[in-house]
């Protein structure tokens, strides 16, 4: 954060609260920290200005069907394989026979056979990692960030 963009004591506090209760009204938001709501809302429009890039719904993959998840590390040769449905993270890197790592997810090995073959054309897979679901041990930023804004007090 540079100082421009600095949060205030106030700021810092309705941030932290969001972290943990998106959907809370600055009603509310404003009886746990001790400011009005009209305060409340004036840091929130602030806020959804610089910080907050949305608020969502976190779903469970395993009851929707998710079962297998995967680490992949590919060459790209065509970037629209950067809109595949099946891609829940996408980080790029600058490594002479990797170009991207993914996390992705399937409903089952077979799906994740078939995407393999799919994306042939688009990429070259170099590794790939399988997990199930009951691999996945932490899948949260929500920790990291609570800590980087509090350690810039």
């Amino acid at each position: 954060m540079n100082n421009k963009n600095k949060l205030s004591e106030n700021e810092r506090r309705v941030l932290l609260y969001l972290l943990d209760n998106a959907k809370a009204t600055d009603s509310q938001i404003a009886g746990k920290i001790g400011i009005t709501p009209q305060g409340v809302r004036k840091i929130r429009l602030k806020l959804e200005q610089d910080y907050i890039d949305q608020y969502r719904t976190i779903i469970s993959y395993e009851k929707i069907g998710i079962e297998v998840f995967a680490i992949a590390e590919m060459k790209v040769h065509n970037k629209d394989i950067l809109l595949e449905k099946h891609i829940i993270g996408a980080f790029e890197v600058n490594e002479s026979l990797v170009t991207h790592i993914f996390i992705l997810g399937f409903s089952s090995l077979q799906e994740l056979d078939e995407y393999k073959i799919q994306v042939q054309h688009s990429a070259e897979i170099q590794n790939i990692y399988v997990v199930s679901k009951r691999g996945i041990l932490h899948n949260s930023p929500v920790e990291l960030m609570r800590y980087m804004l509090q350690k810039k007090k």
